[in-house]
């Protein structure tokens, strides 16, 4: 059994604006949730996975629990037909169905579980994990979202054992959005443009019941270039960490013949990390540097 997230965020169709809460209360009506041909995960989910509902802006909710009734699947026409009622954003070629659904009479906020949950990482910019249609996350983190099961005193004030260097991991949790707001002025080495989907961008892109920082495109070679922030990692963690996403893109996203290639991004390479990657090719690392100046007042 696995758990995951499915995201519900509003939309605008034909001119008709479709908050959060109307789509889900559309698709649990249904006892169907749809999918797209490129949602993240897609081919992962199975029957009998539970998930919970994340109502996004402006209520930011943890809404409502369902099991999967069935793996993924691709509907038929009738079924797009009967599910899509007429609006181009409900017609889906690709879902999965629902049962035991509970839709919570007193929802959770977000923010309130942040600093518990062991899937957001960079607490501070925790709204990037909620992208995309369905996001994995482990027993723990699900049970402690629904209620199931308190957090403990030694979870709330631990930290990974993976982490190195508190300073590093706090440093590049800013430098990670630095990145991203700054992507188009940054020299890559190649021109790398952030992937997309019709549910997610490239940042914390969810692989299984992990999160990429940066999944981006090579335009010049087609290669898709998984990025990792070091964040004050063990080398051997962070290496470990590049090589299984690198793993999980080859098998669930790229195409056939598509490369996958990885970059460790380090505020410096110690002799652990230049070993570790010797003999990858496909893996390089860069290293980034602060600037700062005093303004006299």
């Amino acid at each position: 059994m696995a758990y995951w997230i499915f995201t519900v965020t509003g939309h605008k169709s034909g001119g008709e604006v479709l908050s959060a809460r109307k789509i889900l209360d559309a698709r649990i009506e249904d006892s169907f949730w749809g999918l797209g041909e490129r949602t993240p995960n897609r081919r992962n989910l199975e029957q009998g996975d539970r998930v919970v509902f994340y109502v996004g802006l402006p209520d930011k909710i943890f809404a409502a629990t369902a099991i999967l009734a069935s793996p993924s699947f691709e509907l038929t026409e009738e079924q797009r037909k009967n599910y899509g009622h007429g609006v181009e954003f409900f017609t889906t070629n690709y879902g999965v169905l629902l049962s035991e659904i509970n839709l919570w009479g007193k929802p959770r906020a977000v923010e309130d579980l942040v600093p518990l949950l062991e899937f957001i990482e960079n607490k501070q910019f925790w709204y990037s994990y909620f992208q995309g249609g369905a996001r994995g996350i482990s027993e723990e983190d699900f049970r402690l979202i629904t209620g199931e099961r308190e957090t403990s005193l030694v979870r709330q004030i631990a930290t990974s054992k993976d982490i190195e260097n508190q300073a590093e991991f706090a440093l590049e949790s800013q430098l990670e959005e630095f990145l991203y707001t700054n992507w188009e002025n940054i020299n890559w080495g190649s021109r790398l443009q952030l992937y997309r989907t019709d549910e997610q961008n490239g940042r914390q892109f969810p692989a299984g019941k992990w999160n990429i920082d940066f999944l981006s495109l090579d335009l010049d070679t087609n290669d898709l270039v998984v990025i990792e922030l070091k964040r004050g990692k063990t080398s051997d963690s962070a290496v470990g960490q590049l090589l299984r996403y690198i793993t999980w893109v080859r098998e669930n996203v790229a195409q056939e013949n598509q490369n996958v290639k990885g970059i460790i991004i380090a505020k410096q390479v110690d002799d652990t990390l230049e070993y570790a990657i010797r003999d990858l090719s496909y893996i390089e690392v860069k290293t980034y540097t602060v600037d700062f100046a005093l303004q006299s007042h």
